[in-house]
C-alpha cells in the first residue's frame, strides 16, 4: 500500500514538473498554434497513405477524400453486384446440397443424383468466383484511391495536343505539342 501511494505521488509530481516546464508564452510571434485537422480538412497536404487507409476502412471513402465523387456509386455498384451474386449462388448451392442429402437419405444409390452434385459444384464455383470478384473490386478501389491521391496536385490543364497529318516526305506524320 505504501509503495502505491509513493508511486502515485511521484507520478503526480513528475506530471506537474513536465507541465510547468513547457513553454506557455503566447506573446512570441514565432509560435504558431496549429489547429486540429478534421477528417476531410483540405488545408493539410494531400496524402496517398491517408487515402489508402480511408478506402480500406470504408469503400468509397478514399474517393471522397480525393474529391472524385462520381466514382463512389461505381464502387458500391461493383461491390453490391458481386455480393448479390455471391449470396445468390450460395443459396442455390445450399438448396441443392439439401436436396442431395435428402435423396441420399432415401436412396443410398448416388448414380441417380450425379446431376445434383454437378449443379451444386457449379454453383460453388460461381460463388467462389463472386468472392474473388468482390475481393478484386475492393482492392481495386483502394488502388484507385491511392493513385488518385498521388496525382491529386498534378495539373492536367496544360495545352496538350497530338495529331496525325499527311506529310510530303513520309506517308503520315505524328505531331505532338506540350
Amino acid at each position: 500500500m505504501q509503495f502505491r501511494i509513493t508511486l502515485l505521488v511521484t507520478l503526480l509530481l513528475f506530471g506537474v514538473t513536465v507541465a510547468k516546464s513547457q513553454d506557455t508564452a503566447t506573446d512570441n510571434p514565432t509560435v504558431k498554434i496549429k489547429e486540429p485537422l478534421h477528417l476531410f480538412s483540405f488545408a493539410d497536404p494531400h496524402s496517398p497513405k491517408k487515402a489508402s487507409i480511408y478506402a480500406a476502412v470504408l469503400p468509397g471513402l478514399g474517393q471522397l477524400y480525393n474529391r472524385k465523387y462520381w466514382k463512389i456509386p461505381i464502387v458500391y455498384a461493383s461491390l453490391g453486384v458481386s455480393t448479390y451474386f455471391m449470396l445468390e449462388n450460395r443459396k442455390q448451392m445450399r438448396k441443392l446440397n439439401t436436396q442431395f442429402r435428402a435423396a441420399y437419405a432415401i436412396n443410398k444409390d448416388t448414380t441417380l443424383d450425379a446431376n445434383l452434385l454437378f449443379k451444386r459444384d457449379e454453383y460453388r464455383r460461381f460463388r467462389d468466383l463472386s468472392i474473388l470478384a468482390m475481393t478484386g473490386f475492393y482492392a481495386l478501389q483502394i488502388i484507385d484511391a491511392t493513385v488518385d491521391a498521388h496525382f491529386f496536385k498534378l495539373d492536367i490543364d496544360q495545352s496538350l495536343e497530338a495529331s496525325i497529318r499527311p506529310s510530303s516526305s513520309h506517308f503520315l506524320q505524328f505531331c505532338y505539342h506540350f
